[in-house]
């Protein structure tokens, strides 16, 4: 078995799989990098053997056969271009991409360089989630109609700028952009994609209180269409009176299912028209598949970071396609930006694109319409 070594881009949330790629059998860290001084300094100090690059184009270019990005989210997916371009293999964190054009670039680079992507979609590997599409999967619920997921992350926080002067992204991108920890789930479970969407918001009450001055709404929505006729109601919140979550509610034609909004790990499945509670049946599904290794690794997210690794390693050795590749997690991501451009032009329906085929890529590669400019503007204005 030939050893898989990993280079790691962003030594905060990449080191989450970087740590476990270090025990991981087979695998190794030879490279990593970060740009900011102080966590270089303390990884060069746990991690000696572990070579630290300055820049990213020393990363690509030390011995690796495979990079975690999981640096600055606006900047996955040129990142990501340029791993595949440099002959790597890529687990990127979520989202994909930021635009639209974007997303058409890196589809390219898979394509033309052969290479294994993989977007780390973590929610998709939780226990309950796992379970909800083991039961969606099997027709016990019958053909998806519709289906509701949140995701909750009470963020608030100074206004802040990156050591460069730049805004950080969390200030500004619309949190309906963040859409992949609640759609690829459901995508998951339905096995169907997004057709069209239709974006709102609920403006920025909570974060000029914070005194933020970008006008980042507080929570995105997002409706969307799917390919069979299902649709979804997606929300992302990072600004609201909640701590977080993630939440999901399930219905098909014979049944549906939801996991408690309040410990979150609890399922509660429906196979017959009964409105009555004793029609429910709730528990807490276990760990179906390497628990033992789970709990061993220490794994963060209730064990979804390992299964992520897993996956990842399973498509380089076995050379099959990852769970979530690069069609999927366009599938995941694209309907959160046009969610929100939907939004902007007061809920216009915008078709969402079907990025396996060239001749749509080709309509989208010049789409570079992107957020930020908006909120730039704005800032400036409260200057």
């Amino acid at each position: 078995m030939k050893p898989i070594r990993f280079g790691v881009l962003g030594l905060t949330r990449g080191w989450s799989y970087g740590k476990l790629a270090l025990n991981y059998e087979g695998c190794s860290v030879t490279a990593a990098c970060d740009l900011n001084p102080t966590i270089l300094d303390r990884f060069r100090t746990n991690y000696p053997a572990i070579s630290l690059c300055s820049t990213y184009e020393e990363l690509l270019a030390a011995d690796i056969d495979a990079v975690v990005i999981a640096g600055y989210c606006t900047e996955h997916a040129p990142q990501a271009v340029q791993a595949l371009r440099a002959g790597k293999h890529v687990l990127s964190e979520v989202t994909a991409f930021h635009t639209v054009a974007e997303g058409v670039a890196l589809a390219r680079a898979v394509e033309e360089t052969g290479l294994t992507y993989m977007m780390a979609a973590n929610t998709c590997f939780s226990a309950t989630l796992e379970h909800m599409t083991g039961i969606a999967r099997s027709g016990r619920l019958g053909e998806f109609m519709y289906a509701e997921c949140e995701y909750i992350h009470n963020m608030p926080a100074p206004f802040a700028r990156r050591p460069d002067g730049s805004m950080h992204w969390r200030f500004w991108q619309p949190c309906i952009h963040y859409c992949t920890h609640s759609l690829s789930p459901i995508l998951k479970m339905t096995g169907d994609r997004p057709v069209s969407v239709v974006g709102m918001d609920t403006g920025d009450q909570i974060t000029r209180e914070w005194g933020w001055p970008t006008g980042r709404a507080d929570m995105g929505i997002g409706l969307v269409k799917m390919a069979r006729g299902g649709v979804v109601r997606v929300m992302v919140a990072f600004a609201n009176s909640r701590i977080g979550g993630h939440f999901f509610q399930y219905y098909g034609t014979k049944g549906c299912m939801e996991n408690d909004r309040i410990s979150q790990n609890a399922l509660y499945v429906l196979e017959k028209e009964n409105p009555l509670a004793e029609g429910w049946v709730g528990y807490t599904p276990r760990r179906e598949r390497l628990a033992e290794e789970i709990k061993a690794s220490g794994a963060g997210h209730g064990g979804a970071d390992y299964l992520v690794l897993f996956e990842f390693v399973k498509a380089l050795r076995e050379g099959t396609p990852p769970p979530v590749d690069i069609y999927e997690a366009a599938d995941a991501t694209l309907p959160g930006i046009l969610a929100h451009r939907s939004a902007v032009e007061g809920g216009r329906p915008f078709v969402v694109p079907d990025l396996r085929d060239e001749s749509v890529r080709k309509q989208h590669e010049n789409d570079t319409w992107s957020p930020l400019d908006e909120a730039l503007a704005r800032a400036a204005r409260a200057e």
